[in-house]
């Protein structure tokens, strides 16, 4: 016979199941009530019992072998139906509900039934303390209350139980995402014996610009999807994470065959390939994955040789897939690996492993070399080389970008003292540093420390820098300039749409970004974007460089369309302090030749 289902059944059975797996602690709690509920009443058997959608499982019990029953045939399942009440049934036998009960029928041959509802913190009615006999009996009202009472210790025991529970799982879970976060991925790692395992690490591809566009709220909705769709393409068993940020791990589960886990990398490529809608706008979901396979006990390893691999992948073009070699040599870093440096190296007395390299600009008219770029390079003894694109995201993600700033202002202002430039030196500042008041100050005070004219140095800001507080960063223009510190806009055309902005700001130059140049010889569209810049920087008399030149037919057209200077690995890598003067000279030679026989060619 089917027994009814409580009016708030779907509420109470996901109450159960925060129940269901208990600890040692509490398994022998529940023991001692049990042991207590049967010497009160002088009955053989008693139980703790949770009902479940479709069986009662008991978590504690006493004189009955027995781990489940199916719930239509379960004595609790009808107690339940009155939580504050305890079911008496003093002969089974004689009640029409169980008469016909297996239970009573046959072995066991129950006669007798008191059932008092264990409640969840919420009120729901999740299970029974109960108690049985062979035969029949009656209980006093002081034996019902007596085991009313131990049922609500039973349930603060329980309700106490699912607390710590809950506090553990929080402390091991991304509030988020509802994924692993990282102290519970190590503890994961830790629990389990040695066995075949697979570290995927998985770092989001162009989750700032979805950040940037749709604000906190929208990147947190786009972290959510990542990790609804990881969860679908990984297997039954596999563990997901999300240490933090835009990063995810994850724990492929007795899978150390390298095959096996690149098609799991596929199937997460091709999850997060699917369109993905926010606030109405199609937004692509990719990720660079770095993997290795190993054994448990090499977890820590792992962890490491993915986090380097993913961050090989970053450097391969993204969106790829990366599998750490058996044996890695220390030719490439991962993120974590690369926060744990950079924060020892600003700490107070830590040393920067950090050092400049400078690229000649070359004035396009003259062929000659007329001003340096400092450029920031990372060499740690024991690892690779990194660019700036690799660092600087690390850097200011840890809230390190102003002592950065500090270090390669203070650095600069070293190098031109104690040997002076053949021509001015061009700094990067950060968007933050900028964006603050008082930045003009520092750098006065940074010359005036080292002896030097503000004719020697100059800055370069981005965009951004006009995004956060235009009212300050126009400050910090104005003032460098009354010190004689030119200032230029970095990294034109990358997409902050500040064109309104310009006339209101004195730049010595506009340099044009990499994007533009990298397109601009081969594609018409580029070429375009390319010439409207130009007459826009001709419109507000500001002189114009391009970066990122990299071939002659690159160099040639800006020279036709009339950019000023130019600067890249066509004219010239970053050289070192002392190889500046020898770098620019050579660079110089390198655009004259290139373009005199252009001229050449055009004229003949």
């Amino acid at each position: 016979m089917d027994v009814p289902r409580p009016a708030n059944e779907a509420s109470r059975l996901l109450d159960v199941a925060d129940l269901e797996a208990f600890d040692r602690v509490t398994d022998d709690l529940l023991g001692a009530f049990i042991r207590v509920a049967t010497d009160l009443v002088g009955v053989p058997i008693c139980g703790v019992s949770l009902v479940g959608e479709h069986q009662q499982f008991f978590k504690a019990l006493k004189g009955l072998e027995a781990s489940s029953l199916p719930r239509d045939a379960s004595f609790c399942a009808h107690a339940i139906l009155n939580p504050h009440e305890v079911m008496v049934v003093s002969d089974l036998q004689a009640d029409p509900r169980f008469s016909a009960n297996a239970l009573v029928t046959g072995d066991p041959n129950l006669r007798f039934y008191a059932g008092a509802p264990l409640l969840s913190s919420r009120g729901n009615a999740v299970g029974t303390l109960c108690i049985l006999d062979r035969q029949p009996r009656s209980l006093t009202p002081q034996m019902v209350a007596r085991l009313q009472d131990l049922a609500r210790g039973t349930s603060a025991a329980l309700s106490l139980r699912h607390a710590i529970g809950e506090v553990h799982r929080a402390a091991r879970t991304d509030p988020l995402t509802g994924l692993l976060n990282r102290a519970g991925m190590k503890e994961v790692l830790a629990q389990e014996g040695p066995r075949d395992l697979c570290v995927l690490m998985i770092d989001l591809d162009g989750f700032k610009p979805i950040n940037d566009t749709y604000g906190h709220a929208g990147g947190d909705k786009a972290l959510v999807e990542v990790a609804r769709r990881l969860t679908e393409a990984v297997r039954e068993g596999d563990w997901v994470a999300r240490p933090g940020g835009d990063e995810f791990v994850v724990l492929a589960r007795g899978l150390g065959d390298r095959q096996a886990a690149l098609a799991l990398a596929e199937r997460i490529h091709a999850g997060l390939a699917d369109t993905f809608v926010l606030n109405g706008s199609l937004v692509p979901l990719r990720a660079s994955i770095g993997l290795a396979a190993g054994r448990r006990e090499e977890a820590a390893a792992l962890l490491e040789r993915a986090d380097a691999a993913v961050y090989e992948a970053k450097r391969a073009g993204r969106s790829v897939t990366r599998a750490a070699e058996d044996s890695p040599r220390p030719t490439s870093i991962g993120r974590t690996a690369l926060e744990q440096q950079l924060r020892r190296a600003f700490e107070p007395g830590g040393r920067v492993p950090f050092h400049l390299v400078f690229q000649p600009i070359v004035d396009i008219a003259t062929r000659a070399a007329r001003a340096g770029e400092a450029l920031l390079r990372w060499h740690d003894e024991t690892g690779p080389v990194l660019s700036p694109s690799e660092l600087l995201p690390v850097i200011e993600s840890l809230g390190y970008s102003g002592a950065l700033d500090r270090w390669v202002l203070a650095e600069a202002c070293r190098l031109i003292a104690a040997d002076r430039a053949p021509f001015p030196i061009s700094i990067n500042i950060s968007a933050n540093t900028f964006g603050m008041p008082g930045f003009d100050t520092a750098v006065a005070a940074a010359l005036r420390a080292h002896g030097l004219e503000g004719d020697r140095l100059r800055i370069e800001m981005t965009e951004r820098s006009l995004v956060g507080d235009p009212v300050a960063a126009l400050g910090n223009v104005e003032g460098l300039a009354r010190i004689g510190v030119r200032v230029a806009l970095d990294d034109f055309g990358g997409g902050h749409g500040t064109l309104a902005r310009l006339r209101g700001f004195p730049f010595s130059a506009i340099k044009i970004d990499r994007g533009l140049v990298m397109n601009c010889a081969g594609d018409a569209q580029g070429t375009a974007l390319l010439e409207a810049v130009v007459s826009m920087a001709r419109a507000l008399s500001v002189p114009l460089v391009a970066e990122g030149v990299e071939e002659a037919e690159q160099l040639m057209l800006l020279a036709r369309l009339g950019v000023d200077a130019a600067q890249g690995f066509l004219l010239s890598e970053g050289a070192p302090w002392d190889g500046l003067a020898a770098a620019g000279q050579a660079a110089g030679a390198r655009a004259r030749g290139i373009l005199d026989s252009a001229e050449r060619r055009a004229a003949g």
